[in-house]
């Protein structure tokens, strides 16, 4: 019964010895929380009083205060610090993303200030030293060379007339227009156009029925072998001559009177005149479009001399 009861009052001595431990503890944490809350309200304040000045590329006081911020977020341990920690990590990033704005990726960086300075040393002049109007003068001179300027406007024919122009007299209506035209009136009409364009066509077979005689004739000069188409159509001296000749040849293949085929050789096309027997074995036909430049004929006639 003794020893029970000398061990009830250890029991009671140790419960008391661990609950002012724990008291202290307690009281320690939140002198350190509260110490922690006042480095972040101190680090808060003096960011916003240096605010534009940390804003700057050329202040180098914010890598300071973030490195301030990382010590003391090593100490939270509770939320309330922890939302501070927070608040103070944005305004941090709200500063390093208006620093990251002003940088530049050239190498050389235009700064309007040492731009001023190098602009007065040019004019031989001292920093807060007036310049004379006279060197003012001198450097427009200088510049307005580098400068496109636009012409004045002037008026060639005078200024515009304001009164309006006069009023149109209306025709008046021909009363006989309305009435039917009698067969007396009537007029011929003349067949001009129709004559024209009579010539012309004449003027055209004139000149295939020349061409086909031409081919018949080299024809027989080659010892009846294929020519050579372009060596044929070309005229040396003439590019609108030379479209001419192939449009007159047009018309002898598409009449079946002259044909073209291709060199197994060379790959140029040869022409070949065709008798009024051969037309009608040949009932297989291909239509061809070519394109011909003044620089294609050149290159042509330079090569086939």
């Amino acid at each position: 019964h003794f020893y029970k009861r000398i061990s009830k009052n250890q029991m009671g001595d140790m419960g008391d010895n661990s609950d002012e431990e724990m008291f202290e503890d307690g009281e320690e944490v939140e002198a350190n929380r509260a110490v922690v809350r006042a480095g972040y309200r101190k680090l808060m304040d003096e960011i916003a009083g240096k605010e534009e000045e940390l804003g700057s590329i050329e202040n180098h006081q914010l890598f300071g205060y973030m490195q301030d911020n990382e010590k003391l977020f090593s100490q939270v341990a509770a939320p309330q610090e922890a939302v501070m920690d927070a608040m103070l990590i944005k305004h941090l990033s709200r500063l390093c993303r208006q620093q990251a704005e002003q940088m530049s990726a050239n190498i050389a960086q235009f700064r309007h200030e040492e731009y001023a300075e190098r602009l007065v040393a040019s004019m031989r002049g001292e920093g807060g030293q007036h310049l004379a109007r006279r060197k003012w003068v001198m450097l427009g001179q200088q510049a307005k060379v580098f400068f496109k300027r636009s012409p004045v406007l002037t008026c060639m024919y005078g200024a515009l007339d304001t009164t309006p122009p006069p009023p149109k007299e209306k025709k008046a209506k021909d009363p006989k227009s309305r009435q039917a035209t009698k067969v007396a009136d009537l007029k011929e009409t003349t067949a001009t156009v129709l004559a024209e364009v009579e010539k012309s066509e004449n003027q055209t077979e004139q000149m295939v029925t020349h061409v086909f005689r031409c081919l018949v004739t080299k024809f027989r000069e080659m010892g009846r072998s294929p020519i050579n188409y372009f060596k044929f159509v070309l005229d040396p001296g003439c590019f609108g001559t030379s479209i001419e000749n192939m449009f007159h040849v047009s018309f002898l293949v598409k009449e079946g009177k002259a044909e073209i085929s291709v060199c197994q050789e060379t790959g140029l096309p040869l022409i070949t005149p065709k008798s009024s027997k051969n037309k009608e074995q040949d009932e297989h036909k291909n239509q061809v479009v070519m394109n011909i430049s003044m620089e294609d004929w050149r290159r042509m006639v330079k090569e086939l001399r």
